[in-house]
Protein backbone atom coordinates (compact mmCIF):
# COMPACT_ATOMS: atom_id res chain seq x y z
CA UNK A 1 0.00 0.00 0.00
CA UNK A 2 2.89 2.31 0.71
CA UNK A 3 4.42 1.70 -2.70
CA UNK A 4 1.16 2.42 -4.49
CA UNK A 5 0.85 5.75 -2.70
CA UNK A 6 4.35 6.88 -3.72
CA UNK A 7 4.42 5.53 -7.28
CA UNK A 8 4.38 8.14 -10.06
CA UNK A 9 1.00 8.71 -11.64
CA UNK A 10 2.44 8.98 -15.15
CA UNK A 11 5.49 6.86 -15.90
CA UNK A 12 7.42 8.10 -18.93
CA UNK A 13 9.17 5.45 -21.02
CA UNK A 14 12.56 5.80 -22.72
CA UNK A 15 13.71 3.38 -25.41
CA UNK A 16 16.80 5.12 -26.76
CA UNK A 17 20.37 5.62 -25.68
CA UNK A 18 22.05 8.53 -23.95
CA UNK A 19 21.81 12.04 -25.44
CA UNK A 20 24.27 14.78 -24.59
CA UNK A 21 23.55 17.94 -26.57
CA UNK A 22 25.58 21.08 -25.96
CA UNK A 23 23.50 24.14 -24.99
CA UNK A 24 26.38 26.53 -25.73
CA UNK A 25 26.59 25.60 -29.44
CA UNK A 26 23.43 26.79 -31.19
CA UNK A 27 21.84 25.72 -33.43
CA UNK A 28 22.07 22.30 -31.77
CA UNK A 29 20.91 19.15 -33.56
CA UNK A 30 19.33 16.36 -31.50
CA UNK A 31 18.17 12.93 -32.66
CA UNK A 32 15.41 11.53 -30.45
CA UNK A 33 13.94 8.02 -30.77
CA UNK A 34 10.20 7.50 -30.39
CA UNK A 35 9.08 6.45 -26.92
CA UNK A 36 5.44 5.44 -27.36
CA UNK A 37 4.48 2.12 -28.95
CA UNK A 38 2.53 3.38 -32.04
CA UNK A 39 5.36 5.71 -33.06
CA UNK A 40 7.92 2.93 -32.63
CA UNK A 41 5.84 0.58 -34.78
CA UNK A 42 5.92 3.10 -37.62
CA UNK A 43 9.66 3.69 -37.12
CA UNK A 44 9.46 7.36 -36.17
CA UNK A 45 12.66 9.21 -35.34
CA UNK A 46 12.63 12.88 -34.32
CA UNK A 47 15.30 15.19 -35.71
CA UNK A 48 15.21 18.49 -33.81
CA UNK A 49 17.26 21.62 -34.44
CA UNK A 50 17.23 23.97 -31.44
CA UNK A 51 17.81 27.63 -32.28
CA UNK A 52 17.99 30.57 -29.89
CA UNK A 53 14.43 31.62 -30.75
CA UNK A 54 12.67 28.54 -32.17
CA UNK A 55 12.76 24.78 -32.61
CA UNK A 56 12.54 23.11 -36.02
CA UNK A 57 11.54 19.44 -35.90
CA UNK A 58 11.22 16.68 -38.47
CA UNK A 59 9.35 13.56 -37.33
CA UNK A 60 10.49 11.04 -39.94
CA UNK A 61 9.00 7.61 -40.61
CA UNK A 62 10.06 5.21 -43.39
CA UNK A 63 6.39 4.22 -43.78
CA UNK A 64 4.47 7.50 -43.39
CA UNK A 65 7.17 9.93 -44.49
CA UNK A 66 8.38 13.14 -42.79
CA UNK A 67 6.27 15.55 -40.73
CA UNK A 68 7.90 18.97 -40.35
CA UNK A 69 6.84 21.53 -37.75
CA UNK A 70 8.29 24.61 -36.08
CA UNK A 71 7.61 26.12 -32.64
CA UNK A 72 8.78 29.37 -31.09
CA UNK A 73 10.52 29.12 -27.73
CA UNK A 74 7.75 31.28 -26.25
CA UNK A 75 5.38 28.31 -26.77
CA UNK A 76 7.35 26.23 -24.25
CA UNK A 77 6.59 26.22 -20.56
CA UNK A 78 10.18 25.58 -19.48
CA UNK A 79 13.07 23.12 -19.29
CA UNK A 80 12.13 20.16 -17.11
CA UNK A 81 14.18 17.62 -15.20
CA UNK A 82 12.27 14.34 -15.39
CA UNK A 83 12.70 10.66 -14.61
CA UNK A 84 11.83 8.01 -17.22
CA UNK A 85 12.22 4.22 -17.18
CA UNK A 86 13.74 1.77 -19.62
CA UNK A 87 11.51 -1.14 -18.56
CA UNK A 88 8.05 -1.68 -17.11
CA UNK A 89 9.24 -2.29 -13.54
CA UNK A 90 10.87 1.11 -13.17
CA UNK A 91 14.11 -0.44 -11.89
CA UNK A 92 16.25 1.16 -14.62
CA UNK A 93 15.71 4.92 -14.44
CA UNK A 94 16.78 7.50 -17.02
CA UNK A 95 17.21 11.19 -16.19
CA UNK A 96 15.83 13.45 -18.92
CA UNK A 97 16.18 17.16 -19.61
CA UNK A 98 13.20 18.12 -21.74
CA UNK A 99 11.73 21.25 -23.25
CA UNK A 100 8.09 21.00 -22.19
CA UNK A 101 5.47 22.47 -24.51
CA UNK A 102 2.81 24.56 -22.80
CA UNK A 103 -0.21 23.03 -24.56
CA UNK A 104 0.90 20.05 -26.70
CA UNK A 105 2.89 17.32 -24.97
CA UNK A 106 3.77 15.77 -28.36
CA UNK A 107 5.81 18.86 -29.22
CA UNK A 108 8.07 18.49 -26.18
CA UNK A 109 11.73 17.94 -27.11
CA UNK A 110 14.24 15.87 -25.13
CA UNK A 111 17.59 17.67 -24.92
CA UNK A 112 19.55 15.33 -22.64
CA UNK A 113 19.24 11.71 -21.51
CA UNK A 114 21.54 10.15 -18.93
CA UNK A 115 21.59 6.68 -17.39
CA UNK A 116 23.87 7.56 -14.46
CA UNK A 117 22.78 11.17 -13.85
CA UNK A 118 26.30 12.59 -14.24
CA UNK A 119 26.29 16.33 -15.04
CA UNK A 120 22.54 16.26 -15.64
CA UNK A 121 21.89 19.16 -13.23
CA UNK A 122 24.51 21.29 -14.99
CA UNK A 123 22.97 20.53 -18.39
CA UNK A 124 19.49 21.30 -17.06
CA UNK A 125 20.50 24.70 -15.67
CA UNK A 126 22.59 25.53 -18.73
CA UNK A 127 19.73 24.81 -21.14
CA UNK A 128 17.35 26.90 -19.06
CA UNK A 129 19.80 29.81 -18.96
CA UNK A 130 20.67 29.68 -22.68
CA UNK A 131 17.05 29.37 -23.83
CA UNK A 132 15.82 31.83 -21.16
CA UNK A 133 13.12 29.39 -20.02
CA UNK A 134 12.05 28.58 -16.43
CA UNK A 135 13.48 25.49 -14.74
CA UNK A 136 10.88 22.81 -13.94
CA UNK A 137 11.02 19.73 -11.70
CA UNK A 138 8.78 16.67 -11.93
CA UNK A 139 7.38 15.52 -8.58
CA UNK A 140 6.27 12.00 -7.61
CA UNK A 141 2.77 12.62 -8.93
CA UNK A 142 4.08 13.46 -12.41
CA UNK A 143 3.30 17.18 -12.04
CA UNK A 144 5.82 19.81 -13.10
CA UNK A 145 6.68 22.50 -10.56
CA UNK A 146 8.91 25.53 -11.02
CA UNK A 147 12.28 25.02 -9.37
CA UNK A 148 12.82 28.76 -8.79
CA UNK A 149 10.52 31.52 -7.67
CA UNK A 150 10.09 34.14 -10.39
CA UNK A 151 8.54 37.55 -10.87
CA UNK A 152 8.10 37.72 -14.62
CA UNK A 153 11.53 37.00 -16.06
CA UNK A 154 13.33 37.86 -12.82
CA UNK A 155 14.39 35.14 -10.41
CA UNK A 156 13.51 35.82 -6.76
CA UNK A 157 15.88 34.54 -4.10
CA UNK A 158 15.27 34.29 -0.37
CA UNK A 159 16.05 37.53 1.43
CA UNK A 160 19.41 37.43 3.17
CA UNK A 161 19.74 38.83 6.73
CA UNK A 162 21.86 41.94 7.17
CA UNK A 163 25.28 41.23 8.63
CA UNK A 164 24.88 43.99 11.21
CA UNK A 165 27.65 45.71 13.13
CA UNK A 166 30.82 43.94 14.05
CA UNK A 167 30.71 42.97 17.74
CA UNK A 168 34.40 43.86 18.06
CA UNK A 169 33.88 47.45 16.92
CA UNK A 170 33.03 48.57 20.51
CA UNK A 171 36.38 47.23 21.73
CA UNK A 172 38.50 49.16 19.25
CA UNK A 173 40.35 52.26 20.53
CA UNK A 174 39.03 55.64 19.51
CA UNK A 175 40.75 57.09 16.48
CA UNK A 176 40.62 60.41 14.74
CA UNK A 177 37.09 61.22 13.66
CA UNK A 178 35.50 58.48 15.79
CA UNK A 179 34.94 60.59 18.92
CA UNK A 180 32.15 62.71 17.52
CA UNK A 181 34.06 65.90 18.28
CA UNK A 182 34.54 68.50 15.55
CA UNK A 183 37.94 68.48 13.96
CA UNK A 184 38.56 72.13 14.89
CA UNK A 185 40.54 73.00 11.80
CA UNK A 186 40.05 76.72 12.44
CA UNK A 187 41.51 76.38 15.94
CA UNK A 188 44.42 74.41 14.52
CA UNK A 189 45.16 77.10 11.92
CA UNK A 190 44.90 79.97 14.38
CA UNK A 191 46.79 78.49 17.35
CA UNK A 192 49.04 75.95 15.65
CA UNK A 193 48.00 73.21 18.08
CA UNK A 194 46.52 69.80 17.42
CA UNK A 195 42.81 69.19 17.94
CA UNK A 196 41.83 67.03 20.91
CA UNK A 197 40.82 64.21 18.64
CA UNK A 198 44.44 63.41 17.73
Amino acid sequence: MGRAATAPRTRKRWNGGEIDSDPFVLPQRVTIPASDLPSRLFGFIRYAVVHSDCVKVTDSSPILGPFVWTELLSAYRGVALRVAHRDGSGARPVILVEMVHATNEKHSVVLHASFDGADVAARWRSWGRVLRLPLLLEDRGGELQEAERRLGSLRIDTAQPHAGANPLSARRPLTFGATGRPRLFQQRLSTGTRPLAY
